[in-house]
């Protein structure tokens, strides 16, 4: 039994897929880190203090994340390499019996 694999086509649209997500999921992840902020920041009184963990908490978790997001993606191709299929088993032309 043989597994032919993920098509070449295929691995490459999800490496570029993966690249064009890297903006989105440092968005949210600085979106999340900003509202885990407001709720700590909620127990300040001054403005300053308020908004102060807000903004390392969007600052951690936004280059956390793009940073962990474009370390894997640098991996990926090689993974997949290991899961694509052959090259030569699309160009090789099937053995007929005579």
């Amino acid at each position: 039994m043989t597994v032919a694999g993920v098509p070449r086509w295929l691995a490459h649209a999800l490496v570029v897929v993966g690249w064009l997500l890297t903006p989105i999921l440092a968005w949210g992840a600085s979106f999340l880190g900003m509202w885990l902020g407001a709720l700590v920041g909620m127990r300040f009184h001054a403005p300053l203090a308020m908004l102060t963990p807000g903004v390392i908490g969007a600052a951690l978790l936004g280059f956390g994340a793009l940073w962990a997001w474009v370390r894997w993606m640098r991996r990926v191709p090689h993974l997949l390499s290991h899961l694509m299929a052959p090259r030569e088993a699309a160009q090789e032309s099937p053995i007929v019996a005579d």
